[in-house]
């Protein structure tokens, strides 16, 4: 499996609803213990990232400044789309097996020279 090697960004987490609540009169409400593990959301913001060309033929040049650049962000997404599991280096749990759990949507800022305007990414852990 492959690593996510884009750092520069602010990470979120979102940990869902456990098990199933079922409320009773009197304002009671019972919560069974969920069957599964949680599966837990991790939203990458990144405020920028660049499309950097070659200017000998105006190619995409995806070695260049690999941290931030855009095309060799979106290969990685074609690679492994909704579907396919990757590491992911979380800052204090180590590596985490995830998956995109959204499509990739990014604007490209108008006359940015290849700058792609703040976005973000979600995550989701995988067993």
């Amino acid at each position: 499996m492959e690593t996510f090697a884009f750092p520069y960004h602010i990470l979120e987490v979102n940990y869902p609803d456990s098990g199933a609540a079922i409320s009773f009169g009197g304002g009671y409400e019972f919560t069974s213990k969920p069957r599964a593990p949680d599966q837990i959301e991790y939203i990458l913001n990144f405020k920028a990232m660049w499309f950097f060309t070659d200017l000998s033929d105006a190619k995409l040049d995806v070695n260049k400044n690999p941290k931030m650049n855009m095309g060799r962000l979106e290969e990685f997404y074609n690679r492994h789309k909704m579907y396919g599991k990757f590491w992911y280096p979380h800052q204090t749990q180590g590596l985490l097996k995830v998956r995109f759990s959204e499509p990739l949507k990014y604007k490209i800022a108008e006359n940015g020279g290849g700058r792609v305007e703040s976005f973000s990414m979600k995550l989701k852990l995988q067993p």
